[in-house]
């Protein structure tokens, strides 16, 4: 993937959270915290792991293998998570620009939270990541819907559409 094309998945990325950030601002504390059948327990968990996903893989990315993803409960709610994320979210893209085509193209190891050592194609990461991302953003979407704080189509033909 040229490095025009995973920034461009880092903007659609952005573009899309930023869609769904405000339906999740809509929700009271009892529906953001309110515990679902979820991999990730609420709302809040799974946005908290979509959180701790991008610091991870950025730090992966950087040469370090943090031990555990952040804590559910080291999170306050949604506000205190935004603080956290946004400058991820930043910081994560600003590394991509700084790299050359040819170091997106080269394998990173890192260690797992479980101990296990990987090899990983840089461009195979930076995938995963944008596309977990967007699993977990459709994880939300109806259980925001079924509360009656629905998203905006979130799908990338909008994106593409809207930037066209």
């Amino acid at each position: 993937m040229t490095k025009d094309a995973v920034l461009r998945m880092f903007d659609y990325n952005e573009w899309a959270w930023q869609r769904l950030f405000p339906s999740l601002a809509a929700l009271s504390d009892e529906e953001y915290f309110a515990e679902r059948p979820f991999f990730w327990h609420s709302l809040h968990g799974l946005a908290t792991h979509s959180f701790g996903a991008d610091w991870i893989w950025l730090q992966r990315c950087r040469g370090v293998s943090p031990a555990a993803l952040p804590a559910r409960e080291s999170v306050a709610g949604l506000t205190d998570l935004r603080q956290r994320w946004d400058p991820v979210r930043a910081e994560f893209r600003a590394w991509v620009v700084e790299r050359t085509a040819a170091e997106l193209a080269e394998d990173i190891r890192y260690t797992d939270t479980a101990g296990k050592a990987y090899l990983f194609n840089l461009d195979d990461l930076l995938r995963h990541a944008m596309n977990h991302a967007t699993e977990h953003r459709s994880q939300m979407t109806p259980t925001l819907f079924q509360l009656g704080h629905p998203t905006e189509q979130l799908d990338y033909l909008y994106f593409a559409r809207r930037s066209a």
